[in-house]
């Protein structure tokens, strides 16, 4: 929604159709990615699983049981953003998207839940290790389940970017997390057929860490959402040269940027020349808005204007 600079702005309605376009393309994307991530999951925890009961390998099923928490958590992720990304109304005026890290907190205290697990197989197959069973599809399809996450991964992180969505970078996270544990897996699957029977449990324990880690950062990250944790201070200053642009800017002061859920709420005072029409000023005010509104992370935007 680029306007020329000699634009009059008189219409306020335009920063709402503003929120609404930024909106209406996060549900596109987040659509998308979330179909793609259900999908992938799904079919990496069936396939997983079957190999888990054919080879008895520890690391093997604890690496399917990560997948199905996955699958378990995509759905909610699918329904939850639905929701989340739904516009503004009279109930809600600020809109739904403190859903979103709500999620977030799901898919973590999921994630910690599937560690806890992995961590009590892992410990069991130390005291009383199981025989590893070979089977030719296992490292095949173990190194396409890399692939697949790692493509996964790379999708979520470029996608958070685009609409600045914690849920959706909680599964990059993960997704980057489940390549690793897969390696591992498939260390431990090896090992164990290479004749060190501990190696299986060990390496399920591996994959248990890099679980846990991916738990602790969802959850890290998503209650600083919920409480209203400044921004990081590199973003305070992108919005703040935004902010300066214009001429007709004199300088930026109590300068306030805090998440309202996933999304930054923006108050600025704006310093103008006193000589400036009524109509000039009011534009300009229309403008920075606009301007910090084609700002991803940026959901809401309050402007005082001080003449000086």
């Amino acid at each position: 929604m680029s306007l020329p600079s000699d634009t009059p702005l008189r219409d306020d309605a335009l920063v709402d159709r503003k929120r609404s376009e930024n909106l209406a393309r996060k549900r596109e994307v987040s659509n998308r990615f979330t179909l793609l991530n259900l999908g992938a999951n799904i079919l990496l925890a069936i396939g997983k699983g079957v190999l888990g009961v054919l080879t008895c390998s520890l690391a093997v099923t604890a690496d399917a049981l990560n997948s199905l928490s996955d699958s378990a958590y995509s759905v909610v992720l699918l329904v939850g953003m639905r929701f989340s990304l739904r516009p503004a109304d009279r109930r809600h005026p600020q809109g739904h998207r403190r859903i979103e890290p709500l999620l977030s907190l799901i898919i973590g205290v999921s994630i910690a839940i599937v560690a806890y697990q992995l961590v009590v197989r892992g410990i069991r197959g130390l005291t009383a290790p199981v025989p590893v069973q070979e089977n030719a599809w296992t490292i095949g399809i173990l190194i396409a389940a890399m692939l697949v996450k790692g493509y996964i991964a790379w999708r979520a992180r470029r996608n958070a970017r685009e609409i600045h969505s914690p849920a959706v970078a909680a599964v990059g996270k993960d997704a980057a997390a489940d390549v690793l544990a897969t390696m591992a897996a498939l260390a431990g699957y090896c090992g164990a057929l290479l004749g060190w029977d501990l190696a299986d449990p060990i390496f399920s324990l591996v994959v248990s860490a890099f679980v846990a880690r991916t738990a602790y950062e969802v959850l890290f990250e998503n209650l600083g959402y919920i409480v209203g944790r400044a921004a990081p201070v590199e973003v305070t200053e992108r919005i703040r040269e935004v902010a300066c642009a214009p001429e007709l800017v004199h300088a930026v002061h109590d300068l306030k940027v805090y998440f309202n859920g996933p999304a930054l709420h923006v108050s600025l005072h704006m310093e103008v020349d006193r000589n400036q029409s009524f109509e000039t000023v009011h534009d300009l005010e229309q403008r920075v808005r606009l301007a910090l509104l084609d700002l991803p992370e940026v959901d809401e935007v309050s402007v005082h204007l001080d003449p000086v």
